[in-house]
């Protein structure tokens, strides 16, 4: 939905105070003024950004962040988004195998240990690194096929921005799932109970034990959480990579947030 002028119905640009055709002054949009952090960015704030710097402001600045990125999309940042939550997710397989031990004789007397901490651990290692790049390639395929969806959700709606854009934005917007799953990570540490493996059936019955677990519940909900934050950093995309207004892009990011938190209940 293209922003128009309220005195002469031209259409104007996203961040226009003035309008071009009869000059007059352009009201603040009213989502603005009830959500101040949704407010555009002023000139000095815009400025030319690295990927990392891309990366903290999403966080910290996202008004002037997603301008920057609107203006020159990159797959840096989105890149390096997708190889950090692989590695985090293997975390979670370690932190898992960190649960489960095995009876060991030290000095005389039976120990029970951490499998990690056994002459076996190499081989779990290395499982985890392996696991990595299924995960990159797996994080690839989600970002594009989201990025479709979302690029035909904006065109739909009214959006002027072309694919790049939408990847770059999309992919950006997806850091807060990592983080989230930070957190996650800390919940398998603190969380998931301790099982002795010492025969077959003990690592049969323990592993669906942790994989049964409670705290996938609570993980379930930090996820989704981090879909709220995802929703609310596509307003400031959507609206600097398509040129829509700022009350528009608030509706099609809840849009968007719908679908993404529906898709995973009923993948999950």
């Amino acid at each position: 939905m293209v922003r128009r002028c309220a005195f002469c119905d031209s259409p104007v640009p996203a961040d226009a105070t003035v309008c071009p055709v009869c000059k007059e002054e352009i009201a603040e949009e009213t989502l603005e003024r009830i959500l101040p952090l949704l407010k555009r960015p002023e000139a000095p704030d815009i400025r030319y950004m690295n990927p990392f710097e891309r990366l903290l402001g999403v966080i910290l600045r996202p008004s002037p962040t997603y301008r920057d990125i609107a203006q020159r999309p990159d797959m840096v940042g989105p890149f390096l988004i997708i190889i950090a939550n692989a590695v985090v997710l293997a975390g979670f397989l370690l932190a898992m195998m960190s649960k489960l031990t095995v009876s060991v004789n030290i000095n005389g007397t039976l120990t029970d240990v951490s499998v990690l901490n056994t002459p076996y651990s190499g081989g779990l290692y290395l499982s985890a690194l392996v696991s990595i790049l299924p995960n990159v390639l797996l994080g690839f395929i989600y970002l594009i096929l989201g990025s479709a969806f979302a690029h035909l959700a904006f065109k739909i709606t009214g959006g002027r921005g072309n694919k790049r854009k939408t990847i770059a934005i999309v992919g950006y917007s997806m850091l807060p799932v990592v983080l989230f799953r930070l957190l996650a990570l800390i919940v398998v540490f603190t969380m998931a109970p301790t099982y002795s493996v010492n025969t077959q059936a003990a690592l049969t019955a323990a592993i669906l034990g942790l994989y049964e677990s409670p705290m996938w519940l609570i993980i379930d909900y930090l996820t989704v959480a981090s879909f709220f934050w995802v929703g609310f950093l596509l307003i400031f995309g959507i609206r600097e990579a398509h040129d829509t207004s700022t009350q528009w892009a608030f509706i099609v990011s809840i849009l968007c947030m719908i679908v993404l938190i529906w898709t995973f209940w009923q993948v999950h």
